[in-house]
């Protein structure tokens, strides 16, 4: 038998009259359920769908800033999301919800790896049946930033020296032509090179963080990809 409303029939039963073999009349008994809402003094009913199954749902957000991070469980936004309705919830708050799957997610991330544990796969995937109360935990860990270096040589006064010839370095450890050193996030880091004979230094460009000169410094923020080049040209009768 077809519902509508939200009843559903419980229990049928039938019971008639035989009338001279000719015809008979018979009469239906049925049992129903619904659910029903009344505004406060207003004496009209509101039928709806059968009692939903319910489900809690906990989401905790966790903060690793072992890389010179700085932000805090605050710089992100949690939410849970069945595909239809996207729910923003906060952190360590048990949130009630109709059963069924779920997806946790974030905003706010950005230089930070995120990773999914508790009662959520690695996706932040969870499946809520009726009555269950699940914990989710978002781990966030800053990124750190990198230094990329590279080398331009001008050999216009007989010089002769490649670019793998030059020393240079990110906080005085050793970063060579296209290589790149991983660094702390907010705080400074210099840029240097070794000084070569028959050579001087012309520029220092790239990335606005880039320093203008040797020896200055640079400021990244977590997860911040950069690049840098330095430039020197030979002296009259280099070698």
């Amino acid at each position: 038998m077809e519902h509508s409303l939200g009843f559903e029939q419980l229990s049928a039963s039938c019971d008639g009259k035989s009338l001279g073999n000719i015809y008979q009349t018979d009469g239906t008994t049925v049992d129903v359920s619904f659910r029903a809402f009344q505004a406060r003094h207003v004496p009209v009913f509101l039928c709806s769908g059968e009692e939903p199954s319910l489900a809690t749902i906990t989401v905790i957000k966790v903060v690793t800033n072992n890389d010179g991070g700085n932000n805090a469980t605050s710089s992100f936004q949690l939410f849970i999301d069945n595909g239809v309705t996207q729910t923003s919830v906060t952190s360590e708050v048990p949130t009630v919800v109709a059963a069924g799957a779920y997806t946790v997610s974030e905003t706010g991330s950005f230089g930070y790896e995120a990773t999914y544990s508790g009662d959520c796969d690695s996706d932040g995937d969870i499946v809520l049946n009726d009555g269950d109360n699940k914990t989710c935990t978002v781990t966030n860990n800053d990124v750190k930033p990198i230094i990329t270096l590279h080398k331009v040589v001008i050999n216009d006064n007989g010089g002769s020296a490649a670019p793998e010839s030059f020393t240079m370095r990110v906080d005085g450890v050793v970063v060579p032509n296209g290589g790149s050193k991983s660094v702390t996030s907010n705080a400074t880091h210099a840029i240097t090179e070794d000084a070569k004979a028959g050579y001087h230094f012309v520029s220092l460009t790239g990335a606005p963080e880039c320093p203008a000169v040797l020896g200055g410094t640079a400021t990244l923020s977590e997860g911040q990809s950069i690049s840098c080049t330095i430039t020197n040209s030979d002296d009259g009768g280099s070698q």
